[in-house]
């Protein structure tokens, strides 16, 4: 219900499986009662989107395009739009709301139909017919529309060999087939969608861009079984086929610019709250490098109390040292000097001599000076890590801002395309569809 779906029927001659295979029984429905059964079943499950099914009935017979619905429009021709892709215009199409309005339709389009008696089938169809269903849906709470069609169609082969139209039949089925095989073997090369009308309207299936399905049916008899081996060979082709289905989105001027308006309203909520966030980070990080800062620099005073400290300690050690030397120089007769000194280290600790008191306190001090100094130079290792680290996150938070600049630029770009679209849009107001019949 997302893609283009596309459900061709190829019945082999010599059947009068028409009626019967599209519509069955009501207690063996055929392929359309399903199809639509299918698509009522859907729009029932899904609750948030609305719908709008749109049906028409067309056929193409010896290459003139008919509206099974309004046998009375004439100038029927094939147009071309960049919106629309490859459509039928005038084409009376008609709003349905339940599966039996669907079949009341193809009832009236069959009533008017060409059909004429071959020697293989009293009624057999001398013509292609396509039944097209559109269905538009879109969000309750949006509103941009996406156009989801599905196609059905019936293509029936040749009746009696000697008639035009028989020929002209064959003919298209032909191409048909030569279309599919040239896509199975990836023939690139120009493709002659424009040799019948049934081909070009079938552009959009034949060259696989829609989901595909194709039913071949064929006959047990004898009689039948050439036309059946090619219907067979046909059905082998077509199974290789790979497609790439993809979604319609049909906008019109005020939903689109809405929808731009919109991107813009969620680019300018992520710049704010980009914003946000990197207002926050910087007001974070300003308070942590004040507080860093501050506890950094009370260190340094302290640090430079310390060294203080420590050179006049060590000047005072110095001075000591210098006072001890003096002492024994001038107190001690160089001829008892061992003596001296020996008398001096014995009575030092014991006789409270000052002057070893004060050599005792200043070794204290030096060595508290010294652990003080290692675990200064330690605390400086940790603070110049601490740096660093702030470094990187100073360096991250560039990072959130060359994002704003970008989320920026996202934004002054979204606005252009605005203002090209709503150009665009008015131009093909202007401009008329291009018949490219």
């Amino acid at each position: 219900m997302t893609e283009n779906s596309k459900i061709q029927l190829v019945p082999s001659i010599r059947q009068n499986v028409e009626y019967q295979y599209d519509h069955g029984t009501e207690s063996e429905p055929g392929v359309i009662p399903r199809a639509v059964d299918e698509v009522f079943d859907y729009i029932k499950r899904a609750l948030s989107n609305e719908f709008l099914l749109r049906v028409s009935y067309l056929e193409i017979y010896n290459e003139t395009i008919r509206d099974l619905l309004c046998p009375e429009n004439d100038n029927i021709k094939i147009h071309e739009d960049r919106r629309r892709g490859i459509y039928v215009s005038p084409l009376t199409e008609e709003v349905v709301t339940s599966p039996q309005d669907v079949i009341q339709v193809i009832q009236k389009g069959e009533a008017n139909r060409h059909i004429s008696t071959t020697d293989y089938n009293l009624h057999s169809s001398r013509s292609h017919t396509i039944f097209q269903m559109v269905i538009e849906s879109r969000q309750r709470n949006n509103n941009s529309t996406t156009l989801k069609p599905g196609v059905y169609r019936r293509m029936s082969t040749m009746a009696s060999p000697g008639r035009m139209e028989s020929l002209k039949i064959s003919q298209l089925v032909g191409v048909a087939s030569s279309q599919e095989h040239g896509k199975l073997m990836h023939a690139f090369g120009h493709i002659p969608y424009r040799d019948s009308k049934l081909t070009r309207i079938l552009q959009t299936a034949l060259s696989g861009l829609a989901k595909v399905v194709v039913l071949c049916t064929i006959s047990p008899a004898i009689a039948s079984l050439e036309e059946s081996n090619n219907t067979l060979k046909f059905a082998a082709r077509v199974k290789k086929i790979v497609v790439s289905a993809k979604n319609d989105e049909v906008m019109d001027d005020k939903a689109l610019i809405q929808k731009y308006r919109g991107e813009i309203i969620e680019l300018k909520g992520k710049l704010e709250a980009a914003n946000d966030v990197l207002h926050k980070e910087k007001q974070t990080t300003q308070s942590m490098i004040s507080a860093e800062r501050l506890q950094y620099e009370q260190e340094l005073r302290q640090m430079r109390l310390v060294r203080t400290a420590l050179k006049e300690r060590q000047g005072i050690d110095h001075l000591t040292r210098l006072i001890l030397t003096s002492s024994s120089v001038v107190t001690l007769p160089s001829k008892d000097l061992p003596e001296e000194i020996a008398d001096l280290t014995a009575a030092g600790p014991s006789g409270g001599d000052d002057s070893w008191k004060l050599v005792r306190d200043l070794r204290r001090e030096l060595e508290q000076v010294t652990a003080d100094k290692t675990s200064v130079e330690t605390q400086c290792a940790m603070m110049q890590t601490r740096i660093k680290s702030l470094e990187k996150e100073i360096g991250r938070y560039k990072g959130l801002v060359d994002k704003v600049a970008q989320l920026e630029a996202e934004l002054s770009v979204s606005k252009a395309e605005l203002q090209l679209t709503t150009l665009l849009a008015k131009g093909d107001k202007d401009g008329p569809d291009q018949d490219v019949n």
